[in-house]
């Protein structure tokens, strides 16, 4: 029985056409890479290369497929997740070249001859997770496999490809469904590997059933599927190693089944679909207004709309419509086709029905002025360390900030996987917008892979109306410092007019405090010292004033930020520092500006007054009165829990208050009690 793939020969002129029409610069970068991997040379720029490589490695002669270049085993994987044998099928259609179908034969044989495997090999390496070697690894296996196959569904027309060659690449998807199907573990199911593994175990046994294990397979791969979602996706649509880079792989591959079994009338159980919208619908809830992803975790900026425009056809959904392309990208027009295109097409992008959103279960806060490319956008970072700690940094507390929709205040990245000083450098609290307490970086940094003494999250607190956002967590990283101090950040976005930074720190004797704000490369900031204020232009109009109320030096570090693996520049870095014994608050400023439109933000202190009228110590209470314009605000932050408080003509209850005067009547609320 033939089984449907994403694409067949029908679907050829369309993709050619309107990939040639709508997205010449993608057709001409799959070509340059397809002729580079025609004459032995390699490059990973693809968009969704995990470790990218800018620099093509040539072999002259043989090709060494374990060939580490600059020592980095991680361009070894890319090497053999082959998916420059994906791009010398599509290469074929859009050009009918020959010679692309040749070099496919080629790499394919090339490969399997110098990489055999045998069944004792496998079994033998249990002890090594079954990662037989540099070669077979599960992960890079899975991926290796699908790539090999969008290749053939292109190639396998050409007069070029015999029945020996057809015999040959079945002989080598046997082996591969042998190794998948055996080299899984109970780590795999909690892991973004698993999803990578078994994706390609599914197509295999989905398109292959001339295979007697095929129905095994496919029973195991759909086994494997479910735990999976279980176990790895949490309830707000977030993967559980919250990282947005293996979000979106896990994302990539749990799609491909999805869509496959769909093509093949195959009915999935319910939770691959269902969690599979989860997942779409948290990479709307964090993309930036770039349409990026944020670099937090081990991510690379990475623009994610194909991703939002792949959820969109699949989910019929005008909101991931609304921040996805104008037009279907490049990579779903070879999943969906000219049905596809259409679909998209006649969709209706509606903006999604909440601006702000609090994923819980990983405790990513999105704070957003709208959904335009214009809007001012904020992640904070109130979760705790990913669910397996490889992927996750020591970021507690983090926050990166888009004003006027470009980035200002930005995660540095993660530029390398090797070990050294510049993994652990990208690791650390020091390099993320963060407190740091004497010094000390939250947890204890082991290895690359490894951490020591996390800090764990307190319990933290989201609300979001018209009028604001508010956002509370805190954590304990610093309990085993001589004597033990306990944090909090507060945040609170009063739209679309500013943020303010409340950083409170519970202690007993002296330490130092640390507020860092790294800022993006093409940001220029000028440092007034004297009044505790930074200056950060976009450009000659934009940018943002960042002011501490609170009594700090500031001082402008530089610092390095890596948009993509192997790639860093230099950049900028504000540290607003604070000396004290006991319980010590920070509070800090972000007010976005517009020569045209934005009036001057003044904020000063205010004294509170306790329910009898008793002056409260600045120990226990901020009160902030905020000018803006025509408008006046009031903010009072209990830094010791939940009372009665009088300030500014006002009586109110609560931890976190608000007053707006912008009329007759003032407008209040309780931000939190």
């Amino acid at each position: 029985m033939n089984k449907r793939f994403f694409y067949n020969k029908a679907d050829r002129k369309d993709i050619i056409s309107f990939c040639g029409s709508v997205w010449p610069e993608e057709v001409r970068e799959v070509i340059h890479r397809a002729d580079l991997a025609s004459e032995q040379s390699f490059i990973f720029t693809h968009r969704w290369d995990m470790e990218r490589c800018e620099i093509p490695v040539t072999f002259d002669n043989k090709i060494d497929w374990t060939y580490r270049f600059k020592g980095d085993f991680e361009w070894t994987v890319n090497l053999n997740r082959s998916r420059f044998m994906s791009e010398l099928g599509q290469a074929y259609w859009l050009t009918s070249d020959e010679k692309y179908v040749t070099s496919y034969i080629n790499l394919l044989k090339d490969w399997i001859m110098q990489n055999p495997l045998s069944i004792e090999e496998i079994h033998s390496s249990k002890e090594q997770n079954y990662n037989v070697k540099d070669t077979w690894r599960k992960l890079d296996s899975g991926i290796r496999i699908v790539n090999w196959i969008k290749g053939y569904q292109c190639v396998r027309e050409s007069r070029y490809w015999t029945s020996e060659v057809e015999q040959l690449f079945k002989e080598a998807v046997h082996l591969h469904g042998t190794y998948l199907s055996i080299a899984f573990t109970p780590h795999d199911r909690q892991s973004n590997w698993g999803f990578l593994e078994t994706n390609g175990l599914f197509q295999i046994a989905m398109l292959f059933p001339e295979f007697l294990e095929s129905k095994t397979w496919l029973s195991i791969a759909v086994d494997r599927l479910v735990s999976m979602c279980e176990l790895q996706i949490f309830e707000d649509g977030m993967h559980n190693e919250q990282s947005p880079m293996y979000h979106h792989e896990v994302l990539h591959c749990l799609f491909e089944c999805v869509w496959l079994a769909k093509k093949n009338e195959f009915p999935l159980p319910f939770i691959c679909e269902e969690s599979l919208e989860r997942l779409f619908l948290a990479s709307l809830a964090f993309v930036k207004p770039t349409g990026y992803q944020p670099m937090i975790s081990d991510s690379d900026d990475t623009d994610i709309r194909d991703i939002l425009c792949r959820g969109a056809v699949l989910f019929k959904r005008g909101d991931l419509k609304h921040q996805a392309y104008d037009q279907l990208d490049y990579e779903s027009v070879w999943y969906y086709g000219k049905k596809g295109i259409d679909e998209f097409h006649n969709l209706v992008a509606n903006p999604p029905s909440a601006a702000s959103i609090h994923l819980s279960e990983s405790g990513y806060s999105i704070m957003r002025s709208g959904w335009s490319e214009r809007s001012h956008y904020c992640l904070f970072d109130g979760g705790h360390m990913d669910i397996i700690q490889a992927h996750g940094h020591d970021d507690f507390l983090h926050i990166d900030l888009n004003v006027f929709g470009q980035d200002m205040l930005i995660d540095t990245g993660r530029y390398t996987y090797m070990e050294g000083e510049e993994r652990r450098y990208f690791k650390e609290s020091f390099q993320h917008n963060t407190t740091i307490v004497d010094y000390t970086s939250i947890s204890e940094f082991k290895d690359s892979w490894t951490w020591g003494e996390i800090a764990r999250t307190t319990p933290s607190y989201w609300k979001t109306c018209e009028a604001f956002d508010y956002a509370e967590a805190g954590h304990d990283g610093y309990r085993n410092l001589k004597d033990p101090v306990q944090v909090v950040r507060k945040l609170l976005f009063v739209k679309p007019y500013y943020w303010l930074v409340v950083d409170e720190f519970q202690a007993n004797e002296a330490h130092h405090f640390a507020q860092h704000f790294h800022l993006s490369e093409d940001v220029s900031a000028h440092t007034y010292p004297n009044r505790s204020e930074a200056v950060c232009k976009l450009n000659e109009k934009e940018g943002l004033f960042i002011r501490s109320i609170t009594s700090a030096k500031l001082t402008k570090d530089r610092c390095w930020i890596s948009r993509n693996y192997n790639e860093k520049h230099p950049s900028s870095k504000l540290v607003f520092e604070h000396q004290a014994i006991g319980k010590t608050r920070m509070v800090t400023a972000l007010i976005p500006f517009h020569e045209t439109v934005t009036e001057d933000v003044v904020i000063k202190e205010i004294k509170v007054r306790n329910t009898i009228g008793n002056y409260c110590t600045n120990d226990d209470v901020t009160g902030l009165e905020i000018n803006i314009g025509k408008e006046k605000h009031w903010l009072v932050v209990s830094h010791s829990g939940p009372n009665s408080f009088q300030f500014a003509g006002h009586h109110m209850t609560g931890s976190v208050m608000l007053v707006k005067n912008e009329g007759d009547r003032p407008l209040k609320w309780v931000v939190k009690v």
